[in-house]
């Protein structure tokens, strides 16, 4: 791809008229993102857009912009907010996404603007994200794979910065690898079955980065919470759920207290396993380590 080619991943046939063209949004996203960088936003601008005509025109948009920014990540939100939309979900929703496009190396997500104010880490707001995340985990996987909807790279603590170096096509690849890691590092008392785990419960959505600062509340609609930052989303064996809510955020840790979800009779010694192959690819700091060799043509870097 040359650096400024521009590839369409997504785009929602019924949005709004007033939405600009991909040209303006890069334009617009760089000559704003300065002045709206703050602490607990560096990869996102609001887009203030003129009305015409149509009532189905949008005061504001949100790009999501940068080179970590992958079009799964568009993928896996757009499916989330269909799901809660269709089905009225009360205690939570998910930003509509418009358009989705990558320019060279960078990705772009153009999706609703949310006026509202982040959550905090309160006991009012750790049960309100519980309830929230409590609906997410009734969304089903769209397919067997591991992943992102469509698959692909996956963010999630077990990784290495977080974030795996392949996409898996299947559970038995991921569990060939973790299962590769702990023999790599001479933690063979330790062993995952994910195959059987996920038998039991199938893939659920895991968000892996449960942050009070990930959900907003909605002026527009009367509060209404809203689950924002699809990065860390990904349909995984219930294990690998368990592990983020241990690893995340003291905050992710409380808000797992609260819920309910699948769990087969591996879920908690595949947990562990899990918990002792992440920490055994720390001093080597790499993913690679007991990829198999068929593998390590799909490294992302």
């Amino acid at each position: 791809m040359s650096p400024g080619q521009k590839v369409v991943i997504h785009i929602d046939k019924d949005k709004p008229p007033n939405i600009p063209d991909c040209e303006s949004i890069i334009k617009q996203s760089f000559e704003l993102i300065d002045s709206q960088t703050t602490d607990t936003n560096i990869s996102g601008v609001r887009i203030r857009l003129s009305s015409g005509t149509s009532d189905r025109d949008v005061s504001d948009i949100w790009v999501k912009f940068g080179l970590d920014i992958r079009m799964n990540e568009a993928r896996t939100q757009q499916l989330v907010a269909q799901y809660l939309e269709e089905h009225e979900t009360a205690a939570v929703r998910a930003p509509r996404v418009y358009l989705a496009f990558t320019s060279g190396r960078i990705g772009f997500i153009v999706s609703e603007y949310i006026d509202g104010h982040r959550c905090r880490y309160s006991k009012a707001d750790i049960a309100r994200v519980a309830a929230a995340v409590q609906a997410l985990l009734k969304i089903p996987s769209p397919s067997a794979v591991p992943g992102p909807v469509g698959g692909g790279i996956i963010e999630h603590p077990f990784f290495i910065e977080q974030t795996s170096d392949i996409w898996y096509e299947s559970v038995e690849e991921l569990e060939g690898h973790v299962n590769g890691i702990l023999a790599a590092t001479d933690r063979t008392q330790w062993h995952v079955d994910l195959k059987s785990e996920v038998a039991h419960t199938g893939l659920i959505l895991c968000a892996s980065d449960i942050h009070h600062s990930n959900f907003m509340t909605d002026r527009r609609r009367g509060g209404q919470l809203v689950a924002v930052a699809f990065g860390g989303y990904a349909f995984l064996p219930p294990s690998f759920f368990a592990l983020a809510l241990e690893l995340s955020s003291k905050f992710a840790y409380n808000v797992g207290l609260l819920l309910e979800y699948p769990k087969a009779p591996s879920t908690g010694a595949n947990s562990v396993a899990l918990c002792n192959a992440s920490w055994g690819m720390v001093p080597f700091g790499t993913n690679a380590l007991g990829l198999k060799r068929q593998l390590r043509s799909r490294r992302a870097r």
